[in-house]
């Protein structure tokens, strides 16, 4: 079976689980899972009036969707944000695990810090400097001074940006 068809199959299984009121929800999500098509699993815990949210995050997880975990983290009904923190940090998308510090209700700064620290990412190093509420930007400036050519426009929007600059003010005070 192709992607597209198993893509078409969980939307059908999905809306299956919306519209009807006899529907077995667990064999629902078991078959869903079977279709491995993270975007259904994810709206399935969003919307069906039953669903095994830890069953379901296994398979976002199996399924190496960063993605989908991210948006699990912010919508659905129950969620354990420490263990999404620590999957998104080893997945390495630097990407989802900025957006999970920005907007997560709970998140693990250190662990999520120390897993964006690793991706190397500048843009999102810088990003999370300027929205997240913890963060070691002394640890995050060294990466940005170390990948020259990637880190310059992130360098340089840091000299601007008044929480970077308050940082740096600090990093280069201790400095003496």
């Amino acid at each position: 079976m192709t992607q597209d068809q198993n893509r078409e199959k969980a939307q059908a299984l999905y809306e299956q689980g919306v519209k009807e009121s006899a529907f077995d929800y667990e064999d629902g999500l078991s078959r869903l899972i079977g279709l491995a098509d993270p975007e259904h699993i994810f709206r399935a815990g969003r919307v069906w009036p039953k669903f095994d949210y830890t069953l379901g995050f296994e398979a976002l997880v199996r399924l190496k969707s960063a993605k989908y975990i991210y948006h699990a983290g912010l919508e659905w009904k129950s969620f354990d944000h420490k263990d999404g923190t620590r999957v998104l940090s080893l997945l390495g998308d630097p990407q989802y695990l900025f957006y999970a510090g920005a907007h997560w209700k709970r998140f693990d700064f250190e662990q999520g810090f120390d897993g964006l620290l690793k991706t190397g990412s500048c843009r999102y190093l810088y990003q999370a400097g300027v929205l997240w509420k913890t963060f070691d930007h002394a640890r995050a400036w060294s990466v940005l001074e170390s990948q020259v050519v990637q880190g310059e426009e992130w360098r340089a929007q840091a000299f601007e940006h008044p929480r970077w600059k308050n940082a740096l003010l600090h990093i280069w005070a201790d400095l003496n």
